[in-house]
């Protein structure tokens, strides 16, 4: 019998999760969005130990939606055997994203599919050794296209279940997750991968993140106003600012 990723890293459905190595790097950025994403080509993806190597080929994934959408498809497979499809519509994907129904938003849908299914990543690390090339999607379709019985469908990369094994993933509330700015995703990404956190300095965090801020001080604000924004969500204890360091505490 063919496992499913349940099997190998279980989660509730009120919570998603994600392998621990998505949380501590920058596969998601938090990019302006008025800039156009990058079209990046054997690029080495910033993590936060040492050990772990990402090269990452395609389209720039951003927090924004690209990591919402894949949190969200993880879910509707999770407990399909792996290298099987799985079948979801638009609406049902920006539902529960908690998106517009709308032609607008199931098209920005279909393009964060596109590029999760476009990815290309090489990674390596002390352990799980390496994998040559894996993508976020294998593979994606749109069935009936234009019909009302339109469906997208879906396999997830058997690799990426090996970023899941031995526990290394983190769960989250969802309802609370999907609500967050992108900044604040990215922190509490990184925080939540830790039982007590240490401290992370800003420049790291921003490396983590992928941001283009030339500015420190305004850096500094907006992982403030990140802080804040967690706190007051409640998925943290509290979070905050100190010289220059990011502090939280679960």
């Amino acid at each position: 019998m063919q496992l499913s990723l349940f099997d190998l890293a279980p989660w509730p459905d009120h919570m998603r999760a994600l392998p621990n190595d998505f949380g501590r790097s920058a596969i998601f950025t938090v990019r302006n969005k008025k800039v156009p994403r990058a079209a990046l080509q054997g690029q080495s993806i910033y993590h936060v130990n040492k050990d772990v190597e990402i090269t990452y080929t395609g389209i720039e994934l951003r927090a924004d939606d690209d990591e919402l959408v894949f949190a969200q498809v993880l879910e509707y497979a999770k407990r399909t055997a792996l290298g099987e499809p799985v079948s979801f519509t638009f609406y049902e994907l920006c539902q529960d994203l908690d998106w517009s129904i709308n032609g607008r938003y199931y098209t920005r849908a279909e393009e964060c599919l596109t590029r999760l299914q476009a990815s290309a990543m090489q990674f390596s690390s002390q352990r799980i050794g390496r994998l040559e090339s894996v993508s976020l999607i294998r593979r994606f379709r749109v069935l009936d296209r234009g019909k009302r019985t339109s469906r997208c469908q879906v396999e997830i990369d058997a690799e990426i279940v090996v970023l899941f094994a031995g526990d290394h993933y983190t769960k989250f509330v969802w309802e609370k997750y999907r609500k967050l700015s992108p900044t604040a995703r990215r922190m509490f990404d990184y925080f939540a991968t830790h039982k007590e956190p240490y401290p992370l300095k800003l420049e790291t965090f921003r490396l983590m993140c992928g941001s283009d801020s030339t500015r420190p001080k305004k850096w500094r604000e907006q992982v403030g106003e990140a802080c804040d924004e967690l706190r007051e969500n409640g998925l943290v204890e509290s979070a905050w600012v100190n010289d220059d360091l990011v502090h939280c505490k679960r």
